[in-house]
């Protein structure tokens, strides 16, 4: 640390990701989607790190339940993390749109939001408006907004969803 600040100096942890996406931290851990790799991986304070996941999806996304399980967002499906390292359907997003959907973020009640651009941006096709959609924790799914602008990066506050 400079005697000027009290902040830490940073430092790189990992290098080498070809699309970093969905940034993390939980339990001492930084965690990461690679969209490129197919990848999860979790980084400790001292750059130690392992792939959690691999997914053969674009976009790969992640969120924390509650109890510590992983939800991760697999094209039009919310995969979740079971202890072992398995992966389940904990929804499926089919009957909300024929598009992947990108974004999740989960709140303290095990809610999960997650969101879909509109239009397949990688296709080149024209813009149209997003949704966002609600997974409650047993799976079931509904939209709860739509005409988004492009909706991604969301997240949830304090105060909403926390009990």
């Amino acid at each position: 640390m400079s005697p000027k600040s009290s902040a830490p100096e940073p430092k790189i942890l990992l290098s080498g990701l070809m699309f970093g996406e969905s940034p993390r931290w939980r339990e001492g851990r930084f965690w990461v989607s690679d969209w490129a790799a197919h990848e999860i991986i979790a980084i400790d304070p001292d750059g130690r790190h392992g792939v959690v996941v691999r997914e053969p999806s674009i976009p790969l996304c992640m969120d924390f339940l509650p109890d510590g399980r992983m939800l991760v967002m697999s094209g039009r499906r919310v995969l979740r993390r079971e202890g072992g390292g398995a992966l389940v359907v904990h929804a499926d997003l089919n009957h909300l749109s024929h598009l992947g959907w990108n974004e999740i973020v989960v709140d303290g009640r095990g809610n999960a939001y997650v969101n879909n651009v509109g239009f397949d941006m990688m296709a080149g096709a024209a813009f149209a408006p997003g949704t966002i959609a609600l997974v409650l924790p047993d799976g079931s799914a509904r939209q709860v907004a739509g005409g988004v602008a492009f909706p991604n990066g969301m997240a949830v506050t304090p105060g909403v969803g926390w009990p």
